[in-house]
């Protein structure tokens, strides 16, 4: 059985021998001034073929390139329109937003002034109330007659704020003193005065 193991050992060793001496023949660098003829006939040129040089004017790779260029200048075109354009519309809402900034400073500023006016209306309303009050009592305490020829001589806005301020029963003594006109004027005074 040794032998046999023996015989195997030597064949294993015979073939490995064999091969590395194949692979060596194989591996061997050729000359340098030494190409091989194989080698030579890859690296010419291919005269056999004929290459056929496409004109531009006319060919459909042409005509497709010129499409694309035409594509590509009217994209660019668009595309520095819309940029214009949306500047244009930046500045725009800018400057709107600088408007409303200002009318709210000027509703603003109204609102205020409407405060201080209404104020001061109410104010004078107040103060004309009570002159009316106090003018009323002096009429009041003056005999019908001559109370009725003040009235007369007085314009209608006052002569209705007056009236409006006395006692019912003193107001109506009074009023048959006053000319049908007059009194005509003052009732459409205290009923304008009344619906406001």
């Amino acid at each position: 059985m040794k032998k046999i193991i023996i015989i195997t050992q030597c064949i294993v060793l015979l073939l490995f021998v064999a091969k590395i001496a194949a692979l060596g023949e194989v591996m061997k660098k050729p000359n340098p001034g030494t190409i091989p003829p194989a080698a030579v006939k890859q690296l010419q040129p291919d005269t056999s073929a004929k290459v056929i040089a496409p004109e531009l004017k006319g060919a459909p790779e042409a005509e497709g390139l010129t499409k694309s260029r035409d594509l590509l200048t009217s994209l660019e075109v668009k595309k520095n329109d819309l940029e214009k354009k949306e500047q244009f519309l930046r500045t725009e809402e800018q400057r709107l937003l600088l408007l409303k900034k200002e009318i709210v400073e000027k509703i603003d500023l109204l609102r205020i002034q409407e405060e201080k006016l209404s104020a001061t209306v109410e104010g004078q309303k107040t103060a004309e109330s009570k002159n009316f009050k106090e003018l009323a009592k002096v009429l009041e305490s003056t005999p019908p007659a001559k109370a009725g020829q003040m009235l007369e001589q007085l314009d209608v806005k006052t002569a209705a704020g007056i009236t409006m301020n006395m006692k019912r029963d003193k107001a109506g003594a009074i009023w048959g003193f006053l000319s049908p006109q007059k009194a005509v004027e003052i009732t459409r005074e205290i009923t304008h005065l009344g619906k406001q």
